[in-house]
């Protein structure tokens, strides 16, 4: 029988499957430590496999093969290091039972459903951190999140066909990101940099987070331009802005590139449309209303693991005795928005390499302006980026796991050596990629992807 793996292989797999194992199902969060240990292993595994897939001495099929039973290893797993699923099944099942998860508080709908309410349903409510304000996941979120409530009302039953769920849509992303680097000719073993990344992994599988969907919709519409299928583009770009808000952050470049072929009426027309399709729930009975006061909350109250608002708020502090997050934030997010319209409309835009390294750029002025980035952020951000030379995310992949050393302990406190060597880091991959990369030409900035 012919060996599928050498020894060496075999040694370093075995290492990658140990670590993100232990990390899923061993480790809890508060084992900060213990988790790094076992993600540095997995990632120090992950670049190894890559570098060998590089030189032609470890297979494009083989790495797949191994990401994708990697995702399946974890299957059974209970998110350990994010506890976000516990709204995700709790507004899933108020929309079984027929209500609205915009129009009322978790708390107190167990209040005033007492005869409807539970001991699963309060459990689900008693473990999630946001029971004291409005559900902030778009309409396609819900949607997916009655799905996973179809399958009765068990914890276990339920994160597994979520699980489930986020799997398809991983393989879709394999799916894409394979068909879009054939069609540019770019080198096959880039699909593993995504595909056996721990961070996407553990994020997305273990953790499930929804930001793989996201990407799969991004990747559709990249796809699907190259393919000249544009308004079908638009409906897939649409459905990533109905899982997370943030892809409307394209809707200027996206537009741009229509633009260019006289079509700006007819994209205009047909995005307002199909947003409302994705996003038109929310006027129901004024369910809007509670979103937007979630989404203003957090983006003036929470702060986690940010980077150029947490020097400002330091500086700050030598001038005033209160948290100006409430300004800041808002600011941030304005000078965030002139940003991304100033590359929008300055920015090359040739053809559909360009239209993704532009997107990745978007993402990371997105996110070095928020006041809050969980590591699962970046995912999205770093699968486009692999279809780039970009690898300011690649990096991020690996140093952003530090801030979880904030839960190391009963009480949430980001520790700042972490947060500082993360940010260095990135910021001086930034700057040396800027040196290299951007030129002034006729006017347009100029960045080789």
């Amino acid at each position: 029988m012919k060996q599928i793996f050498d020894l060496k292989q075999f040694i370093v797999i075995t290492a990658f499957f140990l670590a993100i194992g232990l990390m899923a199902y061993v480790f809890p969060r508060e084992d900060f430590y213990f988790n790094l240990v076992a993600y540095v292993l997995a990632f120090g595994a992950y670049l190894w496999l890559v570098k060998m897939a590089r030189k032609g001495d470890f297979s494009l099929k083989k790495g797949i093969v191994v990401g994708i039973v990697a995702r399946f290893f974890l299957l059974f797993a209970i998110p350990t290091l994010s506890d976000d699923f516990y709204r995700f099944l709790f507004d899933g099942h108020l929309l079984l039972k027929g209500y609205n998860p915009y129009l009322m508080l978790p708390k107190d709908w167990l209040s005033f459903h007492v005869e409807e309410s539970n001991e699963f349903l309060q459990d689900l409510v008693a473990n999630m951190n946001s029971s004291t304000y409005f559900s902030i996941y778009p309409p396609l979120h819900q949607l997916i999140f009655g799905i996973a409530a179809f399958s009765g009302e068990s914890l276990f039953w339920n994160i597994f066909v979520l699980r489930l769920i986020l799997i398809g849509f991983e393989l879709l992303n394999l799916l894409f990101l394979h068909q879009l680097v054939k069609k540019w000719n770019l080198s096959e073993y880039k699909v593993l940099l995504y595909i056996l990344n721990p961070l996407v992994i553990i994020e997305l599988t273990a953790n499930l987070h929804f930001e793989g969907i996201v990407l799969a919709c991004l990747l559709a519409t990249l796809y699907l331009h190259e393919q000249g299928k544009k308004k079908f583009a638009l409906v897939t770009w649409a459905a990533a802005v109905g899982i997370k808000l943030s892809p409307l952050m394209f809707g200027a470049y996206i537009m741009r590139r229509f633009y260019q072929m006289k079509q700006l009426k007819l994209f205009i027309g047909y995005a307002a449309f199909l947003l409302f399709i994705t996003l038109g729930i929310l006027l129901y009975r004024e369910s809007y209303l509670n979103f937007w006061q979630s989404f203003r909350l957090y983006q003036s109250s929470f702060e986690f693991n940010a980077s150029v608002y947490y020097l400002i708020r330091w500086i700050s502090g030598f001038f005033m005795d209160y948290n100006p997050i409430v300004y800041v934030g808002p600011f941030l997010n304005l000078f965030a928005l002139f940003l991304i319209l100033f590359l929008s409309f300055f920015y090359r835009l040739d053809n559909g390499m360009d239209l993704a390294n532009g997107m990745v750029w978007i993402y990371l002025i997105y996110l070095l302006l928020q006041t809050v980035v969980h590591p699962w952020y970046i995912i999205p951000a770093f699968g486009l980026s692999i279809l780039t030379k970009n690898r300011v995310f690649l990096v991020w992949s690996a140093f952003v796991f530090l801030s979880y050393g904030a839960y190391d302990g009963v009480e949430v406190e980001e520790k700042w050596y972490f947060l500082i060597s993360q940010y260095v880091i990135v910021f001086g991959f930034i700057i040396n990629y800027l040196k290299k990369s951007l030129h002034l030409k006729s006017g347009l900035i100029h960045l080789r992807a």
